[in-house]
């Protein structure tokens, strides 16, 4: 029971981190367009207010993730979780690296999109989206640290930290094009939408081949995504996936174009909302898989 309770937390710490990590993407990527386009002038700041909320989430649930990591290894209850001998053992781990990691990216990423608010010189917005960017390779590397990857080689590590990169990008999208819908006129909807689509054909070619790749790697063959509940896992995961992109290849052929008429766009953004609902669904997922499912070795 005990082991149930940590493993519960663990998995539900480790998706608001997901949750994080993705607002920090949509905000470093495409809030900026909501502040230059928009023409109802709370959305912006109602937009920051949100994404920092889930940002210090994150870095709350990062620091509940290491706690109850080391109640999991313990097995003697909340006071064993908070033993400081046991915290310091599990802080020189690879999960301690990992929460350190995350904790300096996050909390660098917080500090970042707060001071945005203030409106500065655009070189600074330029070095703070550089510093953004920099969070978010910070917090790609750490999923390399630990894990059924951090046990293949280099380019599987490689692969890895691309596949989390376009995800967090893809899916921290979502609720910056949804507002998009409600507060940017037809015209620079349809252009965020159309530039947006350009650059996802690219980069989801990048995610499922990366993705792909690295799942036959962990079952150890493809006939391995069959046989092992990991792998059936990862053909549920990969359902969504797929589900997901039949969604976006739907905007780019048959919502987006309507917007050019100036209509559409209530209709494109209940889409994006079971974009949204499907999205979520693949993260509890992979959390699940990268904290109790594992590849049968």
């Amino acid at each position: 029971m005990e082991m149930y309770i940590w493993n519960t937390v663990i998995v539900v710490s480790k998706l608001m981190f997901y949750l994080g990590f993705a607002a920090t993407a949509g905000y470093t990527f495409f809030w900026r367009d909501i502040n230059d386009n928009s023409t109802n002038y709370t959305t912006p700041s109602y937009s920051a207010v949100w994404v920092k909320v889930c940002v210090f989430v994150a870095f709350i649930s990062n620091a509940v993730w290491f706690i109850a990591n080391t109640g999991a290894m313990v097995e003697e209850g909340i006071q064993g979780a908070l033993d400081p001998f046991m915290l310091k053992i599990m802080l020189s781990s690879p999960i301690g690296e990992v929460t350190l990691y995350r904790a300096g990216g996050l909390a660098v990423a917080l500090i970042t999109i707060y001071l945005l608010k203030f409106k500065p010189l655009k070189p600074f917005l330029r070095l703070k989206s550089c510093l953004l960017v920099l969070c978010l390779f910070t917090l790609s590397y750490t999923f390399t640290l630990t894990g059924h990857v951090s046990e293949l080689g280099s380019i599987a590590r490689i692969l890895l930290m691309v596949h989390v990169f376009v995800m967090a990008w893809w899916f921290g999208a979502l609720i910056p094009l949804k507002l998009s819908c409600h507060y940017q006129s037809y015209e620079k909807l349809y252009k965020l939408m159309d530039r947006f689509g350009t650059q996802a054909a690219v980069l989801v070619t990048l995610l499922l081949s990366a993705g792909i790749w690295l799942a036959i790697q962990l079952v150890g063959s493809f006939e391995g995504l069959f046989s092992s509940i990991y792998g059936q896992t990862l053909l549920v995961k990969m359902f969504l996936v797929t589900s997901i992109l039949a969604i976006a290849i739907r905007h780019k052929l048959k919502l987006v174009p309507k917007l050019k008429s100036g209509s559409g766009s209530e209709a494109l953004s209940k889409s994006i909302s079971l974009e949204l609902t499907i999205a979520v669904a693949i993260l509890i997922i992979t959390s699940g898989l990268t904290s109790i499912v594992g590849p049968e070795r």
